[in-house]
């Protein structure tokens, strides 16, 4: 598949976010609590990946829809964050779907976040496209946030153009 195929494999390779991915990285590295958010397809999640090849890290990806509440939430972060990579120089854990936590049935899976935040001693990213929901206002004061602007119709001809090019 071209999507695979093309995925970024590096940093350099993600186009229009480069005060978000400087302060991805220093955050990664410096295991800093990160939320990456703006609009579906701006290069969050792919931004992660990249970082992570270029460092070497591992990363554990969890997505909030499926993984929510705080039974969830405790077992499966917690335990992520307190482990070690056996193969890689570091770990991210990446929380994608964020906005798919909601407020009443998932009870308890935000405030669980919070409580592992002391204990955690990897890199933690969470996305979300939209941070500024009521529910994710303790989240904001405790994260630091790195917004994904979304890229100029320019810059999206000129990358599907070149892999137009490459794929003749």
């Amino acid at each position: 598949m071209l999507t695979k195929k093309y995925s970024p494999k590096s940093l350099k390779e993600i186009h229009g976010q480069n005060l978000a991915l400087q302060k991805l990285k220093y955050n990664v590295e410096h295991k800093i609590p990160t939320i990456l958010y703006g609009s579906t397809g701006t290069g969050k999640t792919s931004s992660v990946y990249a970082l992570a090849n270029e460092l070497d890290f591992e990363v554990m990806e969890l997505n909030a829809s499926n993984f929510r509440n705080k039974d969830q939430i405790e077992s499966l972060v917690g335990a992520a964050s307190q482990q070690q990579s056996l193969f890689k120089k570091g770990k991210i854990i990446l929380l994608d779907e964020l906005d798919g936590i909601s407020g009443t049935k998932d009870r308890g899976g935000l405030q669980a976040l919070l409580k592992l935040l002391p204990k955690v001693r990897t890199s933690l990213v969470l996305i979300s496209n939209d941070i500024w929901d009521q529910k994710f206002s303790t989240l904001r004061k405790k994260f630091d946030l790195i917004e994904f602007n979304t890229p100029n119709h320019e810059l999206i001809y000129n990358v599907l153009k070149n892999i137009s090019e490459k794929e003749k």
